[in-house]
Order: structure tokens, then sequence, then C-alpha cells
């Protein structure tokens, strides 16, 4: 008999692999499968940077094991990068680090902080792996709960009782807000910053979803526009999204240098780094301001149509949502007489093949929402929002 260990008793089902196990279901029984749930880009990185890909992968001496920490290249493209982008100066390399995509990174860094019993404090609902992590630790978590009642940030002072600030070893950061898509303002931002140095709080930002925005006046600043950020915070980047390569597995890190290594080295243990080939490709985006710049805006543009066109489908099915000032996500609210997350993206799975995400796998406060994701294909777009508006209409004349 197989014994596993005992720890996998506390691990759920990652929330996505859970989702695709029930669409598969569905399948099964005849059903055609329509996804609004993973936000996972549907359209290729453009032409040209896959082609500097192309390049890069041909040259001899670039298919090797790749530094554990990343490629100097990279980071020199990433300081110019923060520089352009957020104003932030002064980065060396010891404040750079490169990651396997911002998921690996959250979960590696857990080793890195986190002993057995320490606390943790992180927003509910938030996206799952680091604090899915952080518990396979046996760290404890306190949870600041995200809602529409206190605009998706937390009061720190109430929220956050005197004892546990001093208690408290790490805090997660997630703005743009993942699963919500709100984000903060920097004044908030900034009273984050205070709170961690005045505690002695480690500060996790996780920033994957910075370069998707639908406000040039509310762009999600970097942590390390506040002062004393880089006392006390480490900053995850992808490409991921921002560049629709979900596939490539690439990232970085900013931020204080002791963080910066605790997480090199657990990851120096763990893996292998990234493909040279990949590193050396968004070196070169980066420094190519230009290209790099207006790819950037016209992805937001894409987004923003698709975004306009879903949040009229929503207002004319009489669904209340709570628009976003960044990601790929609308969050909206369960259809009036519908309590349960679950039971009600179940329902419209196994009743119509629609795929959405319940807003309860990602936290306690995420009870009474589901997630829909913009990265569905422009021709399915109307499909899927038919599907949708037909499930409520029909929910709601049953429900009479």
């Amino acid at each position: 008999m197989i014994r596993l260990a005992k720890r996998l008793q506390t691990l759920p089902p990652y929330l996505f692999a859970r989702i695709d196990a029930a669409a598969a279901e569905a399948a099964a029984k005849g059903l055609k499968i329509v996804k609004m749930g993973i936000g996972d880009p549907d359209r290729d990185p453009p032409e040209w940077i896959r082609e500097i890909l192309a390049e890069e992968v041909m040259k001899s001496g670039n298919h090797r094991y790749p530094s554990y920490k990343g490629n100097p290249k990279l980071w020199d493209a990433v300081i110019n990068f923060m520089d352009r982008r957020f104003g932030v100066k002064g980065l060396g390399h010891e404040n750079i680090c490169t990651t396997i995509g911002s998921k690996e990174g959250l979960a590696n860094l857990v080793t890195a902080l986190l002993n057995p019993n320490d606390y943790f404090i992180a927003p509910d609902p938030s996206y799952p792996v680091f604090v899915t992590m952080a518990r396979l630790a046996g760290a404890r978590q306190i949870s600041l709960p995200v809602y529409p009642g206190n605009n998706f940030m937390p009061d720190l002072h109430r929220d956050i009782n005197e004892h546990q600030a001093r208690c408290s070893r790490v805090m997660y950061v997630n703005y743009p807000h993942n699963p919500t898509g709100q984000v903060a303002t920097r004044e908030y931002l900034k009273s984050v910053v205070d709170f961690a140095l005045e505690h002695n709080i480690i500060l996790i930002s996780d920033l994957a979803y910075s370069e998707i925005y639908y406000d040039e006046e509310n762009r999600p600043p970097s942590l390390f526009e506040f002062e004393g950020a880089m006392d006390c915070a480490i900053e995850f980047h992808s490409f991921s999204k921002s560049f629709n390569m979900t596939g490539w597995r690439c990232g970085f890190t900013v931020g204080n240098a002791d963080i910066v290594k605790g997480l090199s080295t657990v990851k120096s243990n763990v893996d292998s780094g990234v493909f040279n080939p990949i590193q050396l490709t968004m070196a070169r985006v980066l420094n190519d301001a230009e290209r790099c710049d207006k790819f950037l805006v016209d992805n937001r543009a894409h987004y923003k149509k698709r975004l306009n066109k879903i949040c009229s489908a929503l207002d004319e099915m009489g669904v209340t949502y709570h628009r976003p000032g960044a990601s790929i996500f609308v969050w909206c609210d369960l259809p009036k007489g519908e309590h349960d997350a679950f039971a009600f993206c179940g329902r419209l799975l196994n009743e119509m093949g629609l795929v959405v995400s319940p807003g309860a796998a990602y936290g306690d406060y995420g009870e009474g929402f589901f997630r829909v994701s913009l990265s569905t294909p422009d021709e399915t777009i109307d499909e899927a929002l038919s599907l949708l508006a037909q499930f409520i209409k029909k929910e709601a004349s049953a429900a009479k």
C-alpha cells in the first residue's frame, strides 16, 4: 500500500486542476465546454518576440544549465524597466532574481521565510498559491478581508490587532488584486509599507498584473516607489500575462537583498533556473522600449474592449459586478437568491457547459461571488455570455 506524506492531507487540489477535472467530466457527458474561468491569455505573444526567441534558441551555447539566480543580461534589463515604468532607481544585481513565473517564486519563498507555527498575514480572498504553501509549511494564517464594503483595501489597524501584528513574520500583498482585479491607491500602499516597518514584518508583493490596467491615471504602482520598502519587501513580476506567454514560465523578483538571497538559496536546491534563450529574449524585449511599450498599450486596449463588452452584457443580465482597475478578470456577485458559489458554478457547468470560477475557492470572503475571465477568445465570448444569460434567466424563473 502506497502511503503519501501526511502533509498532503492538508493540501487541497489546486483550484484550476479541480475546474479542469469537472469540465472534463461534463465533456464526457456530451456537453460542449466553454471556458471563462482561468486567466490564461488566448492570444500568442507578438511575432517579433517569438522571432527573437527563435534567434536565441539557434545560438550555440544557450542550451546548457542557466544560472540558478538568473541571467545578468535580464537583470540589467529589469533594472532599466523598473526605472522606466515605476521610477525605481538604485537597483543592483543583488536585488533581482529570475523566477520560473511568479507562482514558483511565491511557493519557494515560503521555505526561505516561514517556520512551522509562524504567523503570516494574507488577503482573503487571494491567489491561492502562497497561502496554500504557507499552510503546508505549518504556518498560521491571519486573514485580511477584501470585499466591496472596505473598497477591497482592508484597514490594517482595525483588522489586525497589536498582538497579531507583533507575532506576524510575513504579510502577503496582492495588488492588482487576484481574484477581484482591484487596484490599491498609492496612499493605501504607503500605509502598508509603513505598517510593515512599524511591526518588523516582511512584505511579499505579487504584482503579476501590473501591466494590464485600464486607466492611465490609476496605473498600479510598485511597492518600491514608497520610502522604506527596500528595507522590508520583495516583489514578484511576471511576463506570463502581460506578454501572453504563460507557457514560457519566466518572471522576476525585485527586493531586499537578504530576502532575494534567501529565495535564491532555496531555488538553487530545487530547480535549475529558466531556459537561457527565454531570459535573453525577455532582456531584449524589455530593452526595446518602443516596441515593448507599444505592445503593452495595444494589449491593454484589446482587453479593455473585451472588458467593456462583458460588462455591458452583465448589465443586461442584471448581474452586479465590480469593474476591475486591472487584471483580466471581472468579479461578480452571485445572482439574487444564490448563496453557494460552488453550487452555482457547478450547476452552470453541468447544465450549460460554461466554466467560471467560484469566488469561495479563493477564500471565505469570496463566498457570494464568481469570477469571469477576459481570456476567453473573441469568437467564443458571445457564446459564453449567451450561456450565462440563459442560465441566470432560467434560474430566476425557477425561483418564482
